[in-house]
């Protein structure tokens, strides 16, 4: 029984993982120019260094974005439905459909 869960708990946390995209910059760790050429570029072009997005912005762009679809209460009632009766099938199955595409 114990074995069980762990599984389950292992397959949902990677169904999130798959789930979720993490994107990461290099660009401020490994600059591809030298400081005289950014200034030179920045007051050739009349640019300004951006400023870092306050905790709303970020907040709002991370729960406020648009996911790519919008799903029905009762598609999501019948998903849960699915996942309460048989963890293991309904991971299984989201795993197999999250292969294909």
């Amino acid at each position: 029984m114990q074995s069980k869960k762990i599984i389950i708990f292992g397959a949902l946390f990677l169904l999130l993982h798959l789930s979720v995209p993490i994107y990461y910059s290099f660009a401020e760790e490994n600059p591809a120019i030298d400081q005289e050429t950014k200034e030179r570029l920045m007051e050739q072009y009349g640019l300004e260094e951006p400023e870092s997005p306050t905790s709303e912005q970020q907040q709002n762009i991370l729960f406020g974005g648009d996911w790519g679809f919008s799903p029905s209460a009762g598609a999501v009632m019948l998903e849960l439905a699915k996942l309460t009766h048989n963890p293991l099938v309904f991971i299984s199955q989201q795993l197999v459909h999250s292969l294909r595409q």
